[in-house]
């Protein structure tokens, strides 16, 4: 399966939700799944936001595609533009652009580590990403 294949699959199901990107199953709903939700505001455009993105769908295409595809994980792009999104980056503690990975009631901030890696180590972004994951995701689901 490609890469491409997977990026228009998951532009398919964003093209799904109004302000809240994704596959379709609510925000904040599912918590026994790992969901990682990218905050964007579409009123300003970023670019190291857009690599963070970029960076997060790639992860999960080569790495975690069977979960994803089991909806083990679940990756959301929340507008902060909308009022939906707001509601969902006020519980997340999230006020500008960001990227959150949470399951149940653990949620770990990724914004300022990002951000920092996301450009100048892309690949340390990765397995600092990978690694927040795995340590979510229960011991029989991680990857070997």
């Amino acid at each position: 399966m490609s890469i491409s294949f997977l990026y228009y699959a998951m532009l398919l199901f964003t093209l799904s939700f109004e302000d809240v990107q994704g596959v379709d199953q609510a925000p904040l709903k599912h918590l026994n799944d790992v969901q990682i939700y990218y905050f964007y505001d579409s009123r300003m455009p970023s670019e190291i936001g857009q690599q963070i993105m970029y960076l997060t769908e790639n992860l999960l295409s080569k790495q975690y595609q069977q979960l994803v595809a089991d909806g083990d994980i679940i990756f959301y792009k929340v507008d902060l533009a909308t009022p939906t999104g707001q509601k969902i980056a006020k519980k997340c503690d999230i006020v500008l652009n960001g990227l959150v990975v949470t399951r149940r009631s653990k949620i770990v901030d990724l914004t300022q580590k990002g951000y920092q890696l996301a450009r100048s180590k892309p690949k340390v972004f990765q397995e600092n990403l990978a690694y927040e994951i795995d340590r979510l995701l229960p011991k029989r689901k991680r990857p070997k």
